[in-house]
């Protein structure tokens, strides 16, 4: 009975812990772009900031958050999507990004309790926040910042040498160092011929990272899966906003006609990921 109890009570604790990491996610997609930036900025026109400080407050009248209105997604519909105080408009990134986090991690909890360790649960887990927050900054920024990809890089190690994915640390390795020598051969060769860049440099350092947690032999399904998703991203987005709302430019589509390529190797690693890595 209180097994069963415990195990009943475990997607409403996961869609709790995942609404409370999502809103941190929040504080990381905004503000790690910002910190990184600072350290090049000479003119010092951003301000300091890191994950801590300063408390959450609002861009435009710089008032604080206050505690009730720091409740995620509850908050922000509450509020109706204002500040409370200048009534300018918060990003609907925030609920989203709360609520899909959340939502994760109850259909996870659902899925892999009680097959997997409370270790790997939380590898899992893991792995879907960094690969989410690299995406989001990506379509953001077009920048993937090399903390988070490291990050991934190494828990991804491991997690091989410890046991706690089913991939062996040999092809961990192998993974990491043949997805990085490929698609950085194919970015030199793409920017030789067409002399403008194609695959930027995160894009390959997120390969290398993703490929130590699904090993060498899923490498071509990445490739091709990854591809596949980013054209058909992009064609969704230009049919939208060139045919639907009669926009030239999609906002998704940056400077010099790139993309944001992050999204479609992220979406893929999870999907092989959770197929072929835990099922």
């Amino acid at each position: 009975m209180a097994e069963f109890i415990l195990f009943s009570s475990y997607p409403i604790l996961a869609l709790i812990v995942g609404l409370v990491i999502g809103s941190f996610l929040n504080v990381v997609i905004y503000r790690l772009p910002l910190m990184i930036l600072s350290q090049y900025d000479e003119e010092e026109s951003i301000k300091p900031v890191n994950l801590w400080w300063p408390p959450s407050h609002c861009p435009q009248c710089e008032k604080p958050v206050l505690k009730r209105d720091n409740i995620p997604v509850i908050s922000w519909l509450l509020l109706k999507g204002k500040c409370r105080f200048c009534k300018t408009d918060i990003s609907p990134q925030y609920p989203i990004t709360e609520g899909v986090v959340g939502l994760w991690f109850l259909f996870m909890s659902m899925y892999l309790v009680p097959r997997v360790s409370v270790t790997e649960f939380v590898f899992c887990m893991g792995f879907f926040c960094i690969l989410y927050t690299l995406a989001a900054i990506d379509v953001k920024t077009l920048f993937l910042p090399d903390p988070l990809v490291f990050m991934l890089l190494w828990g991804g190690i491991l997690a091989s040498v410890f046991g706690i994915i089913p991939v062996k640390p040999q092809q961990c390795i192998l993974g990491v160092v043949v997805s990085w020598g490929l698609t950085y051969t194919v970015m030199v060769l793409y920017e030789k011929l067409r002399h403008k860049e194609g695959l930027g440099y995160g894009d390959v350092k997120l390969y290398a990272a993703v490929s130590a947690w699904l090993g060498l032999d899923f490498l071509p399904e990445l490739i091709l899966i990854s591809a596949v998703l980013g054209g058909f991203f992009y064609l969704v987005m230009w049919g939208y906003y060139e045919k639907v709302l009669r926009v030239s430019e999609s906002p998704l589509v940056k400077e010099n006609n790139y993309i944001p390529f992050g999204p479609a190797i992220a979406v893929a690693a999870l999907i092989l990921f959770h197929v072929s890595v835990v099922s």
